[in-house]
């Protein structure tokens, strides 16, 4: 059973960075409305802006070891309190620059819970 939990959760965090790669990758134009959700840890927080490492996720060699998150269209109460190490979901899109995530939305995740492998369901 563990092995099996083990696997799904390896096999969910791979596909969080498959589709943050296309993501990343995709036209400028288009880029701006497709919708992100990353799942992380908190690095570091201040001001509107937090840095976050994707759980798990190996990114091109080369690239960004974590993610920069604008914070300013998200209200602060919903990021008020974090701080490093807090695991955190992001739903936002990626920037016109490609360089970071606007965030729309930030809420804590609690350590204990785990992501199905479907579409946007959490267990």
């Amino acid at each position: 059973m563990t092995n099996r939990r083990g696997f799904s959760k390896a096999l969910a965090i791979a596909l969080v960075g498959v589709g943050l790669m296309s993501v990343l990758w995709v036209g400028v134009g288009a880029a701006e409305d497709i919708p992100i959700v990353l799942v992380g840890r908190v690095e570091w927080i201040a001001g509107q802006v937090m840095v976050i490492g994707l759980e798990g996720a190996v990114i091109a060699a080369g690239g960004p070891a974590a993610i920069n998150v604008d914070l300013s269209h998200v209200d602060q109460d919903e990021y008020h309190g974090l701080v490093t190490g807090d695991r955190v979901l992001v739903i936002g899109t990626v920037s016109e620059a490609r360089d970071r995530v606007i965030a729309t939305s930030v809420q804590r995740v609690p350590p204990y819970v785990a992501f199905a492998t479907s579409v946007g369901r959490l267990r």
